[in-house]
């Protein structure tokens, strides 16, 4: 991970922790492998107690892609957002370039639901939203 891409995350991760409020929340996770940091989860609230839908967002380091360890980090998060605070819907954002993790949402069973427009790096990427319903 670049110096610029360590600020910018740790710059997110405070700042999200910062903003916390019962209509806007986001908890991050971070996610182990045989003791070692790996990547992280979150889920994002906006007026959940109205909307019942959470966003998932998720990361792991490329020297653990294809060993279902996404996989099974999101499925957990899932499982907090629908068993755990009765979620209706979550939903994600995936850059359009990124099989490893289209690959992790189509597995659990998001479906396509229209596309979202950022700027990642100083450049336009395009990426799919995808939700996942009860």
């Amino acid at each position: 991970m670049t110096t610029e891409r360590t600020v910018h995350v740790m710059k997110q991760h405070w700042s999200r922790r910062g903003d916390w409020s019962t209509d806007a929340w986001t908890l991050e996770l971070a996610v182990f492998h045989e003791q070692q940091p790996i990547g992280m989860v979150a889920l994002r609230g906006r007026e959940f107690s109205i909307l019942r839908e959470v966003k998932t967002e998720s990361w792991l380091g490329v020297e653990h892609h294809g060993k279902g360890l996404g996989t099974e980090a999101r499925s957990a998060l899932l499982h907090l957002a629908f068993d755990g605070l009765e979620a209706d819907a979550a939903w994600s954002e995936v850059v359009q370039d990124n099989p490893a993790s289209q690959g992790v949402s189509r597995k659990l069973g998001y479906k396509h639901d229209g596309i979202s427009r950022d700027v990642l790096d100083g450049r336009a990427v395009t990426s799919d939203r995808l939700r996942l319903t009860r």
